[in-house]
């Protein structure tokens, strides 16, 4: 007996192949570039008022969100200056 999702021909194509899917793509990808901005500017807040935990789960954040970004096709963006 098969799964009644098993048969579903939708679970079958290649996901990202549409034109939705891709504008859907662009735009988690911008966010997650934002979301990697914004924490990167609260982890320079945090180290300059010395709290140290708050800064490294903010830089893992950061991390996390630089990560999902390139994998969806956004480019990363340098914060060294």
């Amino acid at each position: 007996m098969s799964r009644p999702d098993s048969t579903n021909s939708e679970s079958k194509a290649p996901r990202g192949t549409t034109a939705e899917d891709k504008k859907a793509n662009e735009e988690a990808a911008s966010i997650a570039s934002y979301i990697a901005d914004m924490a990167d500017e609260m982890a320079k807040l945090a180290n300059r008022c010395d709290m140290p935990m708050l800064c490294y789960f903010l830089n893992l954040a950061r991390a996390e969100a630089d990560m999902r970004a390139r994998e969806l096709g956004g480019y990363s963006i340098d914060r060294s200056a």
